[in-house]
């Protein structure tokens, strides 16, 4: 999800400072193929399996990455964006059961 902090003065350093009568913009957002690479890589070399990842877009485009909470939330990402995530975080552990199940 991108979240366009910077069109108000009160988000533009922590998006966390809510404007309660007029919420940031967000939209879904999928990151460049090359990003997405390098954070594969970095997360089989971490190790983490789960996580909360987040980054800046500079003005000139760069990406800059910021943190991974490893008990990251997607609730305020999931239902904004429609990504459905609890029921995909669901449906990807019922197979995981189902296939020990079935060994």
């Amino acid at each position: 999800m991108a979240i366009f902090s910077q069109a108000q003065e009160q988000t533009e350093v922590d998006f966390r400072k809510y404007n309660i009568k007029k919420p940031n913009r967000t939209i879904p957002f999928r990151l460049p193929h090359n990003v997405i690479n390098k954070l594969k890589r970095f997360i089989q070399i971490s190790g983490i399996n789960s996580g909360s990842i987040d980054f800046i877009k500079s003005i000139d485009g760069a990406y800059y990455f910021l943190e991974i909470n490893p008990n990251g939330q997607f609730g305020m990402t999931s239902k904004p964006c429609n990504f459905d995530l609890e029921h995909k975080i669901a449906k990807y552990l019922i197979n995981i059961l189902n296939e020990k199940q079935s060994q």
